[in-house]
This record gives structure tokens, sequence and C-alpha cells, in this order.
């Protein structure tokens, strides 16, 4: 009897010692996973590391029946509805010049492996006022939190070396072929997501100054 029940505490031991395996060996791949999704994550941030100029949107728009005063005071109004609030973002208020100069953050969801994760696109947008046109610059675009990149680097992490560099960057030695691969699928998907975003910024801006004080 007693023979039975150490056999019984024996089994009862080896099965203890199995489950703690295979609970250990689970905590190693699902942290494994983690630490190469965040790799991941921060090269697709980090991107590459050459310096290259600055992608400037800009554009002279017509607006017949407007003076310079009526363009300046739509685009204020402007600034500040779509910021919150226009002080906080405007580093030049000057109606006399008619030039607004602000810094705008906007806010774009990529997808990393089936995951949506905000990012933060910082911008400088200018806009010049006279009778009847009026001209904007949207310029300076960074994009990310603490790894900022252009949205050249960013294009340029969508090519094969681009990716390979981002990845090095970001911590890995010799990042394998099929890494590679993914993160530069994943660029690819979420460069023109920046770029639509600018594009429906400076979609709004062409609205509002269209806008007539009579429409409410």
């Amino acid at each position: 009897m007693n023979c039975r029940k150490q056999t019984t505490k024996w089994l009862i031991c080896i099965k203890w010692e199995e489950l703690i395996k295979i609970f250990l060996l689970n905590s190693i791949v699902v942290k494994l996973k983690f630490v190469k999704m965040k790799k991941l994550l921060v090269a697709i941030m980090l991107l590459c590391s050459f310096t290259g100029f600055s992608k400037e949107y800009t554009e002279v728009v017509n607006v017949d029946g407007k003076t310079a005063d009526q363009l300046y005071s739509s685009a204020r109004e402007w600034f500040a509805e779509t910021f919150k609030s226009a002080n906080a973002v405007l580093q030049m208020d000057d109606p006399v010049a008619g030039k607004l100069i602000g810094n705008g953050i906007s806010q774009v969801h990529i997808t990393v492996r089936s995951m949506t994760v905000p990012v933060d696109m910082s911008f400088s947008i200018k806009v010049f006022v006279k009778d009847g046109k009026y001209k904007y610059d949207i310029n300076s675009i960074l994009i990310g939190g603490q790894y900022k990149s252009t949205l050249e680097e960013y294009e340029h992490a969508c090519t094969y070396e681009g990716a390979k560099a981002a990845l090095i960057k970001a911590g890995m030695r010799n990042p394998k072929d099929k890494l590679i691969q993914k993160t530069m699928a994943a660029n690819k998907l979420n460069y023109p997501l920046f770029e639509q975003e600018i594009e429906k910024i400076a979609k709004s801006l062409k609205k509002a100054m269209l806008a007539n004080e009579d429409d409410w």
C-alpha cells in the first residue's frame, strides 16, 4: 500500500514537472513573439538613418470675390477648429502681412501584424493670403513619437534595403529575409495612410476657405 502511495506521488510529481515545463516553454514562445513584434514595430517607426529633404505639399488657390481679410479670417478660424486652439498652434499670426504659420499634430492609425497602432504625424502649415487667392504649404512632416522619421525616410523603408536598415537600427544584427520582407510589406501598406492624412488636411482647409459667412 505504501509502495502504491509512493508511486502515485511520484507520478503526480512527474505530471507537475511536465506541466511546469510546458508552461515555461509557452511563456518563452510568447515572450519571443512579443520581442519580435516589438522590434518590428520599432523598425517600422525608426525606419532608416539617412537624412533627406522633407516633402512639401503646396498649392495656390484662387477664390474669386473674397478679400485678403476675409480669407485671413477663414484661415484663422480653420486653425482654431481643426486644432482646438489656434493660439496654441500658431507660431505666426500676422493679419497685416496676411501670414499664418502653425505646427499641427495629427494621428494616423497604422497596421502592424493585424494590430492597429496610433502614430503621431507632426507638420508645419503655412497660409499666405491676398485678395482673391491664397497659398498653403504643408512641410516639415515627421512621423512617430520617440523615433521620428520624415516621409522620405518612410518611403525608403518601403524598399528591401530600407527595411533591412531599419531592422538593424532597431537592434537586430542580422535580420532574416522573411522579417525584412514583412517589414517592407508593412511599410508599403502604411505609407499611403500618411499621404492620405495630409490630403485630408489640405481638403479641409480648402473647404473652409471657400465657405461664406452666410453658410450657417
